[in-house]
C-alpha cells in the first residue's frame, strides 16, 4: 500500500514537471535544423554530421544538460553519381554565388536524431529515424515534407528524491523507474538561395506519462514550431541572416526567438539571439575545410532565475561528407 502511494506522489510530481518542459531549449538550431524539423533531412548534398551539447543555468542544482546526435543524407534520384542529388552552388558563400545557385531535382532524404536530456532526477532520452521528400517547384526553390518516428524513454531515477521516510521501498531501492512510448513528428521546409519558411509538430502521439498503474499524471504535449528567415547580402563576401521562431505548447502562451546572424563568406560567423522573457544570447562560429564547423553559444537569463545561475553555455560540433 505504501508503495502504491509513493508511487502515485512521484507520478504526480514528475508529471507536472514533464508538463512544464517537454523538449529541451537550443540556442543554435539554425545551424542544425534536424533537432526541430525532420523536413530537411536530406537537404544538403553532403552526409552531414552534428553534434551539440548543452548546459543550462551553470550554477543552479540539477540544471538541464543536453547532448544530441543528428545524421542526415540524401537519396538519388535517377542521377550519374550515386547518393548525390544534382545542385549547382548548394550554399552560396558570396553574392556573386547567389546567381550560380539553382534548386535540387526532387528527391528523397534519410536521417537519425538522438537526444539525451537529464533535468534533475528526469533523464528522457528520444531515438528517431527520419525521412524528408524533396519536391522540385523551381528553378530556385524546393519544398520538402518529413516525418520523423521513433521512441521516447523517460527515466526517473529515485534516488534523487528526498522524502521524509527515507525507508520507503521505492526510495530505498534507489533505481529508476523507466517508461516507453512511441514518438511522432512531421514537418514542412521551404527553401531558396535567400528565404526559408517552415513548420513542424513534435510528440503528435499524445502519448500518456505516469509512473503508476491506473494513473494518468500527464500527457506528452504536442509542441509547434514555426521558424523563417532570410539571407541578405550587404557586400560581396558579408551576409545578414535574421530569423523568427514561433513556439506553442498548450496551455503555455506562445513564445518567440529572433536570431541575427552575421557571415563572413561561410567561414565565420557571428551572432546574437532574444528569447521573449527568458534570456539574450550571443554565438560565434566558423568552419575549417568547408567540412568541419563549429559554434558556441552564450545564455544569460534575465527571467527571475538570473540570481541564481550564472548562464548557459552550448556547442555544436558540424561535419560534412
Amino acid at each position: 500500500m505504501k508503495r502504491g502511494i509513493a508511487l502515485l506522489i512521484i507520478s504526480l510530481v514528475v508529471g507536472a514537471s514533464l508538463q512544464a518542459q517537454q523538449k529541451p531549449h537550443y540556442t543554435q538550431y539554425m545551424q542544425n535544423m534536424s533537432v526541430l524539423n525532420p523536413a530537411v533531412t536530406g537537404m544538403y548534398h553532403e552526409l552531414t554530421i552534428r553534434s551539440g551539447y548543452r548546459t543550462q543555468w551553470v550554477g543552479l542544482e540539477s540544471a538541464p544538460k543536453t547532448s544530441y546526435f543528428t545524421i542526415s543524407k540524401p537519396i538519388n534520384i535517377g542521377n550519374t553519381r550515386s547518393g548525390n542529388v544534382d545542385y549547382g552552388i548548394n550554399d552560396p558563400a558570396t553574392k556573386s554565388d547567389k546567381s550560380g545557385y539553382f534548386s535540387s531535382l526532387s528527391h528523397h532524404g534519410i536521417g537519425l536524431v538522438a537526444l539525451n536530456d537529464e533535468t534533475g532526477p528526469i533523464t528522457r532520452t528520444t531515438l528517431n529515424f527520419t525521412y524528408a521528400y524533396h519536391i522540385n517547384i523551381s528553378d530556385a526553390a524546393n519544398l520538402a515534407v518529413g516525418v520523423g518516428a521513433g521512441v521516447n524513454r523517460v527515466s526517473l531515477n529515485t534516488s534523487k528524491l528526498r522524502f521524509e521516510d527515507s525507508n520507503e521501498p521505492v526510495i530505498a531501492s534507489g533505481g529508476n523507474l523507466t517508461r516507453w512510448s512511441p514518438d511522432l513528428n512531421a514537418g514542412i521546409y521551404f527553401y531558396s538561395a535567400s528565404v526559408f519558411v517552415g513548420g513542424v509538430i513534435q510528440q503528435a502521439l499524445n502519448q500518456r506519462l505516469s509512473f503508476a498503474e491506473n494513473y494518468e499524471s500527464g500527457k506528452e504535449v504536442p509542441h509547434f514550431f514555426i521558424t523563417t528567415g532570410c539571407r541578405l547580402w550587404v557586400r560581396e563576401d558579408f551576409s545578414i541572416f535574421p530569423s523568427v521562431t514561433l513556439k506553442q505548447l498548450k496551455p503555455l502562451p506562445m513564445a518567440y526567438d529572433v536570431n541575427v546572424k552575421v557571415a563572413y563568406r561561410n567561414n565565420l560567423w557571428i551572432g546574437s539571439s532574444f528569447r521573449k522573457g527568458d534570456s539574450y544570447s550571443a554565438m560565434f562560429g566558423f568552419n575549417v575545410a568547408k567540412s568541419v564547423s563549429l559554434g558556441y553559444a552564450f545564455d544569460n537569463t534575465f527571467s527571475k532565475l538570473r540570481d541564481v545561475n550564472t548562464g548557459s553555455h552550448e556547442i555544436v560540433l558540424g561535419i560534412n561528407f
